[in-house]
């Protein structure tokens, strides 16, 4: 299970960003973005293998449906990425307002996929 790697990685990055935290405190903050990017570049295969399924999907199912799906995901990612370093910061309310804004967002760009399943229903009730 690679995800025992990366959380051991993240561990001990943590560890040492907390040691090295009352002497140096901005090596806290250099740790704490090596340690992503790092993630990051150890993630790219599995990222690919990922954008190549949706593609196939995408081919399999005609693309608008994919594109609603790619932009949900999308904007829920960096929602919560950017969330998350709000909230390091210390700056919680800020974090509070992105994942509100990410809500509403997901909910505009929802709507063609609703409004699609609605007449479907509607189709089979005979309305």
């Amino acid at each position: 299970m690679e995800i025992v790697n990366v959380a051991g990685f993240v561990v001990c990055a943590v560890i040492l960003a907390a040691a090295l935290e009352r002497y140096t405190p901005w090596a806290t903050v250099l740790i704490s973005l090596c340690t992503g990017a790092a993630v990051m570049i150890y993630l790219l295969p599995q990222i690919g293998i990922i954008a190549e399924s949706v593609k196939n999907i995408s081919d399999i199912t005609g693309g608008s449906r994919t594109a609603i799906l790619l932009k949900v995901v999308g904007v829920s990612f960096i929602a919560q990425i950017t969330a998350q370093a709000c909230s390091d910061a210390g700056q919680k309310a800020m974090g509070d307002k992105i994942e509100l804004a990410a809500r509403i967002f997901i909910a505009v760009y929802a709507l063609p996929l609703i409004s699609e399943i609605l007449n479907l229903i509607s189709g089979f009730l005979g309305d």
